[in-house]
C-alpha cells in the first residue's frame, strides 16, 4: 500500500479559492472553491427568496383554478347556438338509422357502426343493411356510413351533432357546417343486403 502523497494541510490549500488583486478571498455569493464547483451538480440558493415568488406561485394557482372552473361549467351545460334539440338519442336504434326533423332541417341520424353521426341531404327512406354496414335509398343509391355516395348518386351531407345528456343536439344553421359534401366514389355498387 502506497501512503496519500497529498497532506490535509496541502488539500486546503489546493482548494482554497485563489487570492491576489485580480482574485480577491471573497467571492460573490454562492461562491464555490473550483474543484468543488466543477463537481457541482446542485445550484446553491445562498439567499432567502423574496416575497414575489410566493405572490406569484399563488395567483398561478389561482389563474389555474379559475381556468379549469370555466372549463368545468362549459363542459356540465348543454351546447350552446347554433346547436338545437333534436330529442333523446334512445329513440334511434343503436344498430339502425331514423330520420328525424329539427326545425325545418330533415336529417339521417345514424347509430350503426358505433358513434352517432348526422346527415341531411335526401334522406327520405334511407335505410341500413346490417350485413354490408352500408346504407341505401328507394333509388338504389348506396352511401357508406359517413354518407359518402359509393357509386353512382350524390353524397349526404354531414351536420355537427354532440350528445349531451341523453339528448342529441344538431347544428341546424349551414353556415356553421365546416365539412363540404364529400365526393362520390366512382364505379358502381349494388344495393344487396
Amino acid at each position: 500500500m502506497t501512503p496519500p502523497t497529498a497532506e490535509p494541510a496541502d488539500r486546503a490549500a489546493r482548494d482554497a479559492p485563489p487570492s491576489g488583486p485580480e482574485h480577491p478571498d471573497f467571492g460573490p455569493r454562492g461562491y464555490l472553491p473550483e474543484r468543488a464547483a466543477k463537481r457541482a451538480r446542485k445550484i446553491l440558493l445562498r439567499e432567502q427568496m423574496g416575497l414575489q415568488w410566493p405572490i406569484a406561485a399563488l395567483l398561478a394557482a389561482l389563474l389555474v383554478l379559475v381556468v379549469g372552473g370555466l372549463y368545468l361549467w362549459t363542459r356540465t351545460t348543454p351546447p350552446g347556438a347554433p346547436f338545437v334539440a333534436a330529442g333523446a338519442i334512445e329513440a334511434v336504434d343503436p344498430r339502425g338509422v331514423a330520420t328525424i326533423t329539427v326545425g325545418e332541417l330533415e336529417v339521417l341520424v345514424v347509430r350503426v357502426g358505433g358513434g352517432v353521426r348526422v346527415l341531411t341531404g335526401d334522406v327520405a327512406g334511407v335505410t341500413t343493411c346490417p350485413r354490408s354496414r352500408r346504407l341505401s335509398d328507394p333509388d338504389g343509391t348506396v352511401y357508406a356510413l359517413t354518407g359518402r355516395a359509393l357509386g353512382a348518386g350524390s353524397s349526404l351531407q354531414p351536420v355537427p351533432s354532440t350528445v349531451f345528456d341523453g339528448v342529441l343536439y344538431v347544428a341546424v344553421d349551414p353556415a356553421v357546417w365546416p365539412q363540404p359534401q364529400p365526393a362520390a366514389d366512382a364505379g358502381t355498387v349494388e344495393a344487396t343486403c
